[in-house]
């Protein structure tokens, strides 16, 4: 009996001692699983901001790939700009070139000496563009010299290039005939082909000039009658014609004088007379003042002088070409 009391007694300390170890065990257990569940609530936080750092960055690279394509539209606009502006920038200096061409054409490097006549030129492009006025002194039939001056109606390169083109167009018939009247006519012809659709037309003062008989003949194509350096006075017109380009004919006169030595004419277009200040016209009684007090100075002089007055008077920058020719006999 004693026997088995004891056993049971063992044996009921080993039921408590594995009790004590599988309490211990499942507290272990316990703890373990607190922990995972720590760890698992860990990598869930992580997760939630490992996704929220992924929304992110997808909507970064599309906020990217909008900014990426809007910028290779951009890119494509100002290749387009670009390429817009170089074409600008090329057609831009060809007129250039050809500016530069009609103008040397318009203002010749120097005047050519002509028998019994000493020429002077004052050429002035209003505030420097290009002129559509023009002037040309060359050789007509014998020892005969042929002076044009004129004005085409308008100004930039459409206006200087019918410049050119009339001063051309004198330059070829001046050697058939002395008679102002008779090249004004032809050059009237030719003009008209030219603008026959443009409408455009050109004034223009004809003179010719012959030492030997001291003849100098002048007609005029709606131009301002010259005046006489001296005096101041307009030259006789014999009946003044209508502009090249408009009618068939010309409808001019010429009238005839003597050019003696020492004497002499100012040919010039109507920059002279209408330069302006606040609706005051420069005027032709200036320009005769200017001329009387220069009387006995040389051509190039009085023109210099004229030139002058003319731009102090509209303050410094003509509102239309200027151009001055002065002829004296030698």
């Amino acid at each position: 009996m004693d026997d088995d009391a004891h056993e049971g007694r063992t044996e009921l300390r080993r039921l408590h001692l594995r009790l004590a170890r599988d309490a211990e065990l499942i507290g272990d257990l316990r703890d373990q699983v607190a922990q995972d569940a720590t760890e698992i609530e860990d990598l869930r936080r992580k997760l939630a901001h490992i996704d929220r750092d992924r929304a992110l960055a997808d909507a970064r690279r599309a906020a990217q790939a909008v900014l990426i394509d809007r910028l290779r539209q951009e890119a494509d606009v100002r290749d387009g700009e670009l390429a817009e502006v170089q074409s600008r920038l090329a057609a831009s200096e060809l007129e250039l070139d050809d500016l530069r061409a009609v103008r040397d054409a318009l203002t010749p490097a120097a005047l050519p000496h002509r028998p019994g006549l000493e020429i002077a030129v004052s050429f002035l492009p209003a505030a420097q563009r290009v002129s559509g006025d023009f002037y040309l002194a060359a050789p007509a039939s014998g020892e005969t010299t042929m002076m044009v001056v004129g004005d085409v109606m308008g100004k930039g390169i459409e206006a200087a290039r019918d410049a050119a083109f009339l001063r051309a167009a004198f330059a070829t018939i001046a050697r058939f005939s002395d008679d102002p009247c008779r090249l004004l006519g032809w050059a009237n012809a030719a003009f008209r082909e030219r603008v026959r659709r443009a409408g455009n037309f050109a004034t223009a003062a004809c003179l010719t000039f012959d030492p030997a008989t001291r003849r100098l003949r002048l007609a005029l194509a709606g131009h301002p009658s010259p005046l006489q350096l001296g005096s101041g006075d307009e030259l006789a017109v014999g009946r003044r014609g209508t502009p090249l380009g408009i009618d068939e004919t010309v409808g001019c006169r010429a009238a005839e004088s003597e050019l003696s030595a020492g004497d002499g004419v100012l040919v010039y277009t109507d920059g002279l007379t209408e330069a302006r200040l606040d609706g005051r016209l420069f005027g032709a009684e200036r320009a005769q003042a200017v001329i009387r007090a220069m009387r006995g100075r040389p051509g190039a002089e009085v023109l210099t002088r004229l030139r002058d007055a003319a731009t102090a008077f509209c303050g410094g920058e003509l509102a239309d070409d200027l151009c001055l020719v002065a002829l004296q006999g030698t």
